[in-house]
């Protein structure tokens, strides 16, 4: 009986891999922002940039994303009520509007740690670009047809928080 108990953290199973198609992407974007571990500077620079690498080249398969629904233009500011939304998301598209307003909120995007839903881009070196101008923000490209239906969007770019759709 001691025995067992003296050995039973060597008895856990690993987890079995049932199926990947290649396309998996982090889920560190929809979980809640983690207290990061303290690393050098060269440290954060190798894995930022191998990292961003990995994610470019899985982004890339999901070319070309295009939502007929979403425009680039004015978003009037809304009220709402997502309680559920642990980050802040960004809608944007690979268009001059887009990289304009990138750099206007750059850094409040990167205060507030929001992830980037990419909704029109078709080559992968317009995804370059935006990847760029992002980072060390994360970016995933996906249609925008349920979320313009859903929120009454016609247009980008916007910023989504608990309370609020703005331009």
């Amino acid at each position: 009986m001691t025995l067992t108990i003296l050995h039973a953290p060597h008895i856990m199973a690993e987890p079995v891999v049932i199926f990947d198609n290649g396309k998996t992407q982090p889920l560190a974007a929809y979980l809640p922002a983690v207290k990061p571990t303290v690393q050098t500077a060269f440290e954060v620079t190798t894995t930022a940039t191998v990292l961003n690498a990995e994610h470019l080249q899985v982004l890339s398969q999901s070319l070309p994303v295009i939502t007929p629904e979403l425009t680039p233009g004015n978003v009037a500011p809304k009220t709402l009520s997502i309680p559920y939304l642990e980050r802040p998301v960004f809608i944007i598209g690979a268009d001059a509007l887009s990289l304009q307003w990138l750099q206007q909120h750059r850094e409040r995007l990167n205060t507030l740690h929001a992830v980037g839903w990419v909704v029109n881009v078709e080559t992968v070196a317009q995804l370059k670009q935006l990847k760029q101008q992002t980072t060390p923000l994360e970016l995933v490209a996906l249609s925008g047809s349920e979320l313009a239906q859903q929120f009454g969007l016609d247009h980008y770019p916007a910023l989504i928080s608990t309370n609020r759709i703005e331009q």
